[in-house]
């Protein structure tokens, strides 16, 4: 705990009008300072700062206090960090520990450094003036290249080298994620690349997305993640929105950052985005610590309104207001924004809004024919779903909407929503239970994939071997194929972030990449070892073995279900024939 004299000292010592107007204009009327209220819609200067009392209050919202108070409401941090921030520059010592967020490392600082880098090469590099073009003609002018604080990779290696010099460890670099070690070199990850920083909530450098100038592949791709950066728990551009979220009461939610920057280009401040995944529960309470109102922004198509339907159902785990953008023509914000202009876009904000409960209802409505009993019980089923928080007004609403809709009574829908469900699921056919593959074909998949993923000259031998010969694992299959035919047919070496890279442009691609990061942290992979030729012969040759061995259950299973005594004579023959041959490849 830090005592009353310490915080009475902190305050005092704070010059308040510097430390607000830091964050806001402010203008001087006699003896105080005025400027727009960050904490509410402020259109005319209602904020009052007092160097005097040193103090501030807002005269529209009631907002007001401290400098410390201040700081912690601007920048959403707690007491004591608010503490530590405004102590430190004033030379005051407080014995204070904050949990609640991680301490700037090293990486960080590494971080910072590569952003700076990356800025000033931007703008003073011949290569520079090509990616300036590209962001010209994507419209970001200077002010939003700043903003977002936009830079470029060299097409050289070039981060190892100065992060040497500023003093950093090998260990630091290569923790950042920013350097990657090939064949005993250090190499920077990204190369002629635009390059966004992806900050954390207290606008701390924490990784980068790269935008290929070029015709590498992929087009996009984020650092790797790394002590300091999960996907998972960050959101894009969230710490310089922060303000303009609390100034609207609400956050606009995007898919992918050049949605967010193409919101951001239309007037739209209080936006943020995913990282180009689906959005996650650590992210949604990231958000309620900003706002208790998400406008869902996220593309118009198919895949768009999925996602959408799955972040509702995320966003209602921690009671949130939800409403949802609908973007016509299937387009993301960026393509609407550039086929339909601005003006439009802005519109679609008065008129295209629809509550969490409208988009359900009506996107589940459209696909269904309603003269069907069937889909009449899906929209019953999805409608007592989407009620179970709703407010009686709202209930109300969607009873009389459904009623009308399959054309039954209000009272015997209220009737049917009383319970859960609304038809009792069907019950599940028993399964029958499917012996498990032995361990050692799992193991020789493994052992195989992970010299294909060291050698390219191994991988398109053991993919010629195998053919299109799915063994154990349909997602081992899919990641083999995925490393022969896309990865491999470009690149000489493997780059595990590249490969990614490519993995993330699949449908359904978090089993493949849950698939992939256990491979890569078993021990077999980290070791050194490789198999030689031999061995990877035999380990060929045990999962050619599968299809001999399935083919055998595949007959004994028939020759159970055969009545016919001469078909089950014949098949006895081969089954005879398949338990020699299964003999002689276990020998």
């Amino acid at each position: 705990m830090v005592d009353r004299k310490t915080i009475d000292e902190i305050n005092e010592k704070t010059d308040i009008v510097a430390l607000i107007s830091s964050y806001v204009k402010l203008e001087r009327r006699g003896k105080n300072y005025f400027g727009l209220c960050p904490f509410h819609d402020d259109n005319d200067p209602s904020m009052s700062v007092s160097p005097e009392k040193n103090i501030f209050k807002c005269f529209a919202c009631g907002e007001g206090g401290s400098p410390l108070r201040f700081y912690q409401k601007i920048n959403n941090v707690s007491f004591n960090e608010s503490i530590l921030a405004l102590a430190e520059p004033l030379g005051i010592k407080v014995d204070l520990k904050v949990d609640q967020r991680s301490p700037t490392t090293k990486e960080h600082e590494v971080l910072e450094e590569v952003r700076i880098f990356y800025e000033y090469y931007l703008h003073n590099s011949e290569t520079g003036t090509t990616a300036l073009k590209y962001l010209e003609e994507r419209g970001l002018d200077q002010e939003a290249i700043e903003h977002f604080n936009i830079g470029l990779a060299p097409q050289k290696d070039a981060v190892y080298p100065l992060l040497k010099e500023k003093g950093f460890t090998d260990t630091e670099i290569l923790n950042s994620g920013i350097v990657r070690l090939s064949q005993n070199d250090y190499r920077d990850f990204f190369n002629y690349r635009i390059m966004f920083p992806i900050t954390d909530e207290r606008g701390r450098t924490t990784a980068f997305s790269g935008r290929a100038l070029g015709d590498a592949t992929p087009k996009y791709y984020n650092s790797p993640e790394t002590s300091i950066f999960k996907k998972g728990e960050t959101l894009y551009h969230l710490f310089k929105a922060a303000n303009e979220i609390q100034r609207a009461g609400n956050v606009i939610l995007h898919e992918g950052y050049f949605d967010c920057i193409a919101s951001y280009l239309s007037g739209v401040k209080n936006t943020v985005a995913t990282m180009g995944t689906a959005l996650t529960l650590e992210q949604a309470k990231l958000l309620a610590s900003y706002t208790k109102h998400v406008i869902i922004a996220f593309d118009g198509d198919n895949a768009g309104v999925n996602a959408t339907l799955k972040a509702i159902d995320v966003l209602n785990r921690i009671n949130l207001k939800i409403d949802v953008l609908i973007i016509e023509d299937q387009l993301d914000p960026d393509d609407y924004l550039k086929k339909h202009g601005k003006k439009k876009y802005l519109e679609l904000f008065k008129t295209n809004i629809q509550d969490q409960y409208q988009f359900i209802y009506e996107t589940t409505k459209k696909t269904l024919n309603l003269k069907n009993a069937n889909d009449i019980i899906i929209l019953k089923e999805t409608t007592r779903k989407m009620l179970t928080k709703a407010s009686r007004l709202v209930k109300e609403i969607y009873l009389k909407r459904l009623s009308k809709d399959i054309n039954v009574s209000l009272s015997s829908l209220q009737d049917v929503l009383k319970a859960a469900p609304i038809t009792p699921p069907p019950k599940p056919l028993k399964k029958k239970k499917t012996r498990p593959l032995p361990l050692k074909y799992y193991r020789a998949e493994n052992f195989l994939f992970i010299n294909m993923l060291k050698d390219k000259a191994t991988a398109n031998r053991i993919e010629q071997a195998l053919g299109g010969l799915y063994v154990c694992d349909m997602d081992m299959f899919k990641l083999r194929s995925l490393l022969c035919f896309k990865f491999y047919d470009k690149y000489d070496e493997f780059d595990e972030q590249i490969f990614k890279g490519i993995i993330e442009q699949e449908k359904d691609y978090e089993p493949l990449l849950d698939k992939l990061n256990e491979i890569l942290t078993s021990v077999e992979f980290k070791s050194q070892f490789i198999y030689n030729e031999e061995q990877i012969d035999g380990f060929i040759e045990v999962l050619k073995q599968i299809n001999t061995e399935k083919k055998y259950r595949s007959i004994l299973k028939e020759i159970k279900d055969q009545n016919e005594s001469f078909q089950k004579a014949l098949l006895i023959g081969q089954q005879k024939d398949y338990k020699i041959q299964l003999t002689k490849n276990k020998k």
